[in-house]
Parts: structure tokens; sequence; C-alpha cells
């Protein structure tokens, strides 16, 4: 099997609002909407990411992003109203760190940076 994209995708109950906040979590607005229900986001070349209007059919979800500075992201989205708790150094790494938070529908927020 050869991968060429991976699509993680969120399944909304509220769509305004999830898209709203996902859009602060990143940092800009979607880069498509391949149909009315479906805000994407090109992560990378092969990562895309989907804020998908559900309705009832929303489930609990888990999204770990590595980023590259987790002290800039952490402060970036505090400054734009999202709570993170401080980071915590995962043992067995020199330098890996991980901060976990959720969002407004209680879906599993990570972030995570270092090796």
């Amino acid at each position: 099997m050869k991968i060429n994209h991976i699509f993680l995708s969120i399944n909304a109950r509220d769509f305004v609002v999830q898209s709203n906040w996902w859009t602060r979590l990143i940092g800009r607005p979607w880069d498509q909407e391949p149909m009315p229900s479906c805000h994407e986001w090109n992560l990378t070349d092969d990562v895309l990411f989907q804020v998908l209007d559900s309705g009832e059919n929303h489930g609990s979800t888990r999204v770990t992003l590595h980023v590259h500075s987790l002290t800039a992201e952490i402060e970036r989205l505090k400054s734009a109203g999202i709570d993170v708790p401080e980071p915590v150094k995962i043992e067995g790494f020199e330098t890996l760190r991980y901060a976990e938070f959720a969002d407004p529908e209680g879906n599993t927020v990570g972030l995570l940076d270092g090796s």
C-alpha cells in the first residue's frame, strides 16, 4: 500500500464553532472548502486536516501535532484565547515535550516538540 495523503478529520456537532476554533489553533483560515460541509487545511504536502459538519453524528477524536517550538505555539494559542497547559517532558526522550487540551466538543488535541 502506498499512501499519498493522510486525512485527519474532526466530526463536528457545531461546524461553525469547530471551524473557527481550529482556525485559531492552526493560526490561519482553512485552505479550501471542497464541499459546504468541509473545511480543509493543507498541513503539509501529504497531510490534510478537515473539520466536517456531521451534526449529531460526532465522536471523539485525538489529533497530535508535532510543532517546531511548543513554547512559541502555546504563547500564540493563549493570546488567541485557547487555554493550553504547560508542557510536560516525556520520560525516556531527551527533549520531547507534550501539552494536551481539548477543542470545544471534547476532542483531544496534543502538541509535541523535541525528539
